[in-house]
């Protein structure tokens, strides 16, 4: 079966999707257990290697946490986009997080989310490219629906998660242009991109299915001429 990589923005459904297609295909789901795998190999404790990583490690969970402690204001820390540094155990990491990709795209049949895998991927045989995002709007209705089990009045309000999926969206841009020097929203770079506000996230599953079945059917037929 075909290997398929999603990039997301914050809060466009990506982990539901890509759960949803490696049930599908009963293929292998890989996100935050690269990060795993990459400080084992390093050396290092996960939380450390976070600090690498395309996202804010935590935050959501600090927010939910304030939040349900009825703390009057949650801080969201920006994203510092200058002077980003590239020390040694970074690019350790990256190195390692590139050959784990490599690896597990060897094997077929795995959802890659994030961490370049698109674009360490880009043009392999039997490799689907997708790119996922939604209206601000949009992403901010999904995540409040995440945290339906917090009390009424302990819910994140618009502001903060505003603030949130823009930090957010700001670290996997500059991480994508860091190692990859390139836009990680230019469509140009993906087999699909899909809005999944406009389509939702069901009908998008359904789409990336076919799409990795044809993928995977073209692949098999030149592999056998």
């Amino acid at each position: 079966m075909p290997v398929i990589t999603l990039s997301r923005q914050f809060g466009a459904g990506g982990a539901h999707i890509g759960r949803a297609l490696a049930e599908r295909f009963g293929a292998q789901y890989l996100d935050r257990e690269i990060v795993a795998r990459a400080a084992a190999r390093v050396g290092i404790p996960e939380a450390e290697a976070e600090g690498y990583d395309e996202r804010i490690p935590g935050l959501w969970q600090r927010i939910a946490t304030a939040l349900a402690s009825s703390a009057p204001e949650v801080a969201v820390p920006a994203v510092p986009l200058e002077g980003l540094v590239v020390t040694a155990i970074g690019e350790r990491l990256t190195a390692i997080t590139r050959a784990i990709i490599e690896d597990e795209a060897a094997g077929g049949n795995v959802v890659i989310v994030g961490r370049g895998a698109g674009f360490i991927l880009a043009g392999r045989a039997g490799v689907l490219n997708v790119q996922l995002h939604a209206a601000l709007d949009i992403r901010l209705g999904y995540l409040r629906a995440r945290v339906e089990e917090l009390p009424a009045d302990a819910r994140p309000d618009d502001a903060s998660l505003r603030a949130l999926c823009r930090s957010l969206d700001d670290a996997r841009a500059a991480y994508v242009k860091r190692n990859f020097d390139a836009d990680w929203m230019d469509a140009r770079h993906y087999d699909m991109a899909l809005d999944t506000g406009r389509l939702g996230l069901a009908r998008c599953v359904e789409l990336i299915e076919v799409a990795a079945r044809h993928i995977g059917a073209v692949s098999a037929g030149d592999a056998a001429r």
